[in-house]
């Protein structure tokens, strides 16, 4: 048996700054395949190293599908898959906007509560858009109980495909590290 960390990833950023694409990079790459549309699901990824990593891969942020559908983390983890907690790795991405609902604890804060109780460590990959220097939203978030922050500089190009794709891979081999630290 061997001695495993186990990360519960959050790429963070809201709509149109490349999360979508940086996921499906770091799932490719983990794959050893590319392909076009990242669904979400069960994955045996690949360390650069040759080790085996068992996932469970959100391809769209919590909020654009999740939320609606379950309308919290956990109902939505546990129905898209009931053995998410025994997984190596859970990539869940998020908006920076988080709302609370009526006296419950908003979208962040019920990741990282959930992913502390189920044993993960929990590491905020902030994707910052150059283009858009404003950082406050990402002041209150930053502030959480995260146990790793993780800074994705997405500087403005005119066609920024194969910096996505480069930065999702990128991504891949630092999860990969901290799998294995």
């Amino acid at each position: 048996m061997k001695i495993v960390r186990r990360l519960f990833v959050v790429p963070l950023a809201n709509n149109n700054h490349g999360k979508s694409t940086i996921v499906r990079a770091l799932v490719a790459q983990g794959l050893g395949k590319a392909f076009t549309k990242q669904k979400k699901g069960n994955r045996q990824l690949v360390t650069p190293w040759g080790r085996i990593v068992d996932a469970y891969v959100f391809g769209r942020s919590y909020q654009e599908v999740e939320k609606a559908a379950h309308g919290s983390v956990l109902a939505a983890l546990l129905a898209n898959d009931p053995s998410w907690a025994s997984r190596e790795l859970i990539v869940m991405p998020s908006h920076v906007s988080h709302i609370s609902n009526a006296g419950r604890p908003d979208d962040i804060d019920e990741m990282i509560d959930i992913s502390h109780a189920a044993g993960f460590d929990i590491i905020c990959v902030s994707v910052h858009f150059m283009g858009d220097e404003d950082r406050r939203p990402f002041a209150d978030i930053w502030r959480k109980n995260w146990d790793e922050r993780w800074t994705v500089p997405n500087p403005l190009l005119d066609e920024p495909d194969g910096q996505l794709e480069a930065l999702g891979r990128d991504l891949w081999t630092w999860v990969s590290r901290a799998l294995a630290s």
